[in-house]
Parts: C-alpha cells; sequence; structure tokens
C-alpha cells in the first residue's frame, strides 16, 4: 500500500484472531507464485515509504501447510526488508547462497534484507510470527544475510536512548540496543529499549514519561515486558498497552509516552522514505 500522511495510532494483540484470516500469497521473483500461511494486517500504512505490519501464522488446514502443520517455504523476500518476532512455534531456517542455518524458535527476532532467497522448514504443528514489512524508492545498504537476535538479549553494553524532540528540544530517556542499523532502502533501525531503576530519564522507581512524536522515523513497537500507557496530544485519546501489545506511531504525532512499571522493554523498528544522512 502507499503511504500516506496518516496520523492515525494502529495498537494490536500478539494474540489476536480474527475469524478471518488471510490467505498469503504473494510472486516470488525467484520461485514463482506463492500461497503460505494466513496473515493479519494491524499497521496498513506509514507515513513514508511501503510499511506495514501484523501477525502470520501457519498450521493444520492453513494454505499451503502439510496435514500435521508443518510447512516449507521458499522465500526472498520481494516485498522489501522484513523483520519479525516469532512468537510460538520453531523452524529451521536456510541461507540458500551460502547453506547457513538457523534454528528459530518463540523469542527469535530474525531481519530479513530485501531479496535474500531463504528456505524454511517450518516445524508441526504451527508457527506464529509478528512482522514488520519496509520497503522505500531510495536505495540505502545491499544487505546479503541475516541478522538473529533474541528478545531475552542483555549485552553488557545498553546506550542511552537521546533524541531531539521538535517542540522540546534534546530528550534522553531509556537505553537501546540496536539489532540492526541499516535497511536494503531508505532509513531502517530495530532493536531493544527500556526502561527501569538506574536508567538514564527514568525516576527513582523505574517509571518514566517524556513527550515523543517519533521524529527518527515511523516506529512499530512491540511490547515485551512491562505496561506503558499512551496519550495522543491531538486527540486526548489515551491507550494502555501491556506486555504482547504491538503499537504503531506515525512520524510527528506528538504522544506523551509514560512507562509505569519498575521495567519496560520494546521490540522496535524505525522506518523513514529519506536516506539517513
Amino acid at each position: 500500500m502507499a503511504a500516506v500522511m496518516t496520523r492515525d495510532i494502529y495498537v494490536g494483540n500478539r494474540n489476536l484472531n480474527p475469524p478471518d484470516w488471510i490467505p498469503f500469497e504473494w510472486t516470488d521473483p525467484l520461485h514463482g507464485p506463492q500461497l503460505k500461511g494466513e496473515v493479519i494486517v494491524i499497521r496498513p500504512e506509514g507515513t513514508s515509504g511501503n510499511l506495514s505490519a501484523g501477525l502470520w501464522r501457519t498450521g493444520y488446514e492453513i494454505p499451503g501447510c502439510e496435514a500435521d502443520g508443518s510447512c516449507r517455504i521458499n522465500y526472498s523476500a520481494p516485498l522489501g526488508d522484513e523483520t519479525m518476532v516469532i512468537l510460538e512455534g520453531s523452524a529451521e531456517v536456510t541461507e540458500t547462497a551460502t547453506g547457513r542455518k538457523h534454528q528459530i524458535a518463540a523469542g527469535t527476532i530474525l531481519s530479513h534484507p530485501k531479496g535474500v532467497d531463504l528456505y524454511w522448514e517450518i516445524s508441526r504443528p504451527f508457527l506464529k510470527k509478528f512482522w514488520i514489512m519496509w520497503d522505500s524508492p531510495n536505495p540505502a545498504t545491499k544487505e546479503d544475510h541475516l541478522y538473529v537476535a533474541n528478545i531475552s538479549d542483555n549485552p553488557s553494553t545498553w546506550k542511552p536512548f537521546k533524541w531531539v524532540e521538535p517542540d522540546h528540544g534534546p530528550q534522553t530517556c531509556g537505553e537501546v540496543h540496536t539489532i540492526r542499523g541499516t535497511g536494503s532502502t531508505g532509513t531502517y533501525m530495530c532493536g531493544l529499549w527500556r526502561t527501569g531503576v538506574g536508567i538514564a530519564g527514568c525516576a527513582a522507581n523505574g517509571t518514566a514519561t517524556f513527550p515523543y512524536s517519533a521524529p527518527l522515523g515511523d516506529e512499530t513497537l512491540l511490547l515485551l515486558e512491562g505496561r506503558a500507557n499512551v496519550v495522543n496530544e491531538e486527540t486526548g485519546e489515551k491507550y494502555n498497552l501491556s506486555a504482547g501489545d504491538m503499537v504503531a506511531l506515525p512520524s510527528g504525532l506528538p504522544v506523551t509516552w509514560t512507562s509505569t512499571t519498575p521495567f519496560l522493554k520494546t521490540f522496535k523498528v524505525i522506518t523513514r522514505e529519506a536516506v539517513p544522512r
């Protein structure tokens, strides 16, 4: 879907299960027409580029899957860079150019550059993932390998999260661990962000409140631990978030973010059509 100047905040949950999932069909440049699994779209758009996010699953009686729920897929990410968090199930993913294999399971983060060919062997009885798909008309960094991480990663060094808020000046709140800092197109960053006791910009009890307008680009987040409130400062609408919730923030929309628990952790993807300067 082409980008529009949306001012909408989209919210979903990892456990969404509507009565009608959509069969996932695409034409792969290397493998032809494909039909594998089912999809739900939670975020249909961004303020720039082609951005979408949602849930995808395989399993018993799901299109393209075996009778026992397992599934085999050839996939080269023709629609753009795709980053995902595995929510349930397990699989072996092979990078076909090198033969390098990855064993993935619940909690795995997999960031897939556009055009990198993979072979998936998904184990029975099912697999479910949270995905973010991104493409920009502006080429960025050509990459030929997967990025693999985990939602439980805890590197020895986290970096304070610093940014400039247009109406409030320089800000520092929380810490960030970058998993992938470049994309095949446009601006692309993904990683983990956390607030808590003793972390920059947080109160003594670990909570944190700050103004935010996602100035670096559209943000798509999965809340991994803790709880938060988000207030849309244009409409006054308030969102109460807890672990398992997904929230999509459009770049430029002013919100107030409050981490309400002593510790909070999110997985986040930031995208913008323009290439970083």
